[in-house]
This record gives structure tokens, sequence and C-alpha cells, in this order.
């Protein structure tokens, strides 16, 4: 499999997403070869005129979260003398974001041009994980703020053909599937096993936020629709958060394994992201145990927006 890296001057219709040569791509080809330089060109143009295909809108996101689940609902792991420390709330500050792009050409035609490209998309983020405390019973002490060091390595990919355009007369990269994005802490072992999604006309159960899925078939809601979301881990006592570019909140604990959350669609129609993310439970309630994460963000679309048109 030969790979070479892209120059930082080919990547720089992406400039909205990455920054500094420091961040190359490469580009590899299955079959020994790669795609030509105009074939590449016109896959990096369209990945820079959609940049929500390419990036999430949730894992860079400072937003708080309350460590409690909503008042109705019960915690997996209740406040008292037996955590190390108790969390009020939650969130990330990410300082530093590298992205590279790797290029695999495949299905060459009669031409000799290939017809199937994927772009797999990883994304390094540094920072920390920040948790704001309540001090210890009988404390004069104010709230403290412990904080871990974060470094996650979020994955997505993103399949483009090459399919004539009648209005252009000849064929053009298009997008035509993409995946979710997983996003891990370094030597994370938290992990998901599954995500239900349930609403009005969708019943639907994610256990590979990598596997590709046609535009067509991305989640589609309409707007104020009612989801439920249902995560399977390996642990129930992990404490699991809905990841939403407008609200992030905590999901009930079953019991068994599995956490379960409502979120109501928002209202501006178009192609967002939702996800799911699982911590360990020291990560939140012991000041010593390390930052252990595993986050699954999938797309969807609010109606009446559409995607890939050009599709049969």
């Amino acid at each position: 499999m030969k790979r070479f890296s892209v120059p930082c001057a080919g990547l720089l219709v992406l400039a909205a997403m990455v920054s500094g040569c420091g961040k190359s791509g490469t580009s590899t080809d299955p079959f020994g070869g790669s795609g030509s330089s105009g074939d590449q060109a016109q896959v990096t143009e369209q990945l820079a005129q959609n940049p929500s295909y390419v990036d999430d809108d949730v894992s860079q996101t400072p937003d708080i979260t309350a460590a409690q689940a909503p008042a109705a609902e019960s915690v997996a792991q209740p406040f008292g003398t037996l955590t190390a420390i108790q969390p009020i709330q939650f969130w990330r500050t990410i300082r530093d974001v590298r992205r590279t792009f790797e290029f695999a050409f495949s299905d060459t035609d009669s031409t000799g041009h290939p017809t199937v490209a994927v772009v797999t998309v990883r994304k390094g983020l540094s920072g920390s994980f920040n948790i704001l405390t309540a001090p210890p019973q009988d404390s004069v002490f104010a709230n403290d703020i412990v904080r871990k060091p974060l470094h996650d390595q979020g994955v997505r990919r993103i399949l483009l053909e090459r399919v004539r355009v009648p209005e252009l007369g000849r064929p053009r990269w298009r997008i035509a599937a993409l995946s979710g994005v997983e996003v891990t802490s370094r030597d994370g072992q938290t992990r998901i096993e599954s995500l239900r999604v349930q609403a009005s006309g969708v019943d639907t159960t994610f256990t590979d936020p990598l596997a590709f899925q046609r535009l067509r078939h991305v989640l589609h809601f309409d707007a104020g629709d009612s989801v439920t979301l249902t995560v399977t881990t390996p642990r129930n006592d992990d404490v699991v958060v809905l990841q939403h570019r407008d609200r992030r909140f905590r999901l009930h604990s079953n019991g068994d394994n599995t956490y379960t959350g409502v979120f109501h669609v928002r209202l501006l129609a178009g192609l967002h992201h939702l996800g799911v993310n699982a911590l360990s439970n020291g990560t939140l309630f012991d000041d010593q145990a390390p930052y252990d994460s595993q986050s699954w963000i999938l797309p969807y679309v609010v109606r009446p927006t559409e995607l890939a048109s050009f599709e049969p």
C-alpha cells in the first residue's frame, strides 16, 4: 500500500478546518496507485464545500453538563461519603486540535480514473476535563475544580463517488456516504456497545459508528420530534451523557448496563449531529482516576432538508 504526504498547499481549501502546514494528510490507493491530481483536487474541494459533513459540531464545545441526572430520575452513583469527590458539573476545555486527512482511491474505470474515494479524517483533541466539586461535609472550603488531562482521538470516514453530472456533461466527485464520529480518550477502557434511536417512524440501533450511511439514509427527523436514546455499555455504573450543540445532560441509568434519555429535535432544518458520551465512574467521582471516555456522534437531518439528490 503506497502512502505519501499531501503538501499543505493542497489542503488550503480546507483552511477552515486545518490550520498550519504541520497538519498534513496522506493519500493511499489499495490498488497500488493514487488518484490523479485532478481527482484529488475535486475530492478536497468537495470536503471544503461541505464542512458539516467533515466536522461534527459537538466534540469541541465547552458546554457545561450537570453531574446529576434530571430531577425525576435516579443517579447511577449517589453522592455520599464513599465517593472521592462530589461533582456538581463538568465540562471540557479544548486547547489544541490537530487534523489529518487520509485519501484512498479505488475502482478504476476504463479511462484510468478511480470512481471511489474514502477519506478518513482523524482529529486529535488536547486540553482538560474539568469537574466542579462540592466541598466535603462540614468543610469551610469553597467549591473546587478538579482538572484532568484530556487527550482524545476522533475518527470519521467519508465516501465519495465519481458520478456524471448532467449539467456539467462530465463526471465529478460527490459525497455519497459518511460515517459517524468515534472519539476515544488515550488509553481509555470505557466503551459504547450500541446506541438505539427511537422517534416517530424511526427505530434504529447502531453498533458501529464508523459504518457508512448513504446520505439518503441518514437519520431524518421533523422539527420538534421527541427522540429517545438508549445506550448500552459493558458496565452499570458508567456516566452517560447526551452531547448536542445546544444541550447536554446526563442519561438515566436503568441498572442493566443501559442508559436512556429523551431530547427534542431543534427547529432549524439542515444537517446536524447528536452524540452520546460514556465516561467511567472514576472519571467523575474519583479525583485520582484518569479521564476515560468514549463518544459516538451521529449525523441527522431535520426536514425538509434532503441530501444527495444525485444518488439513484
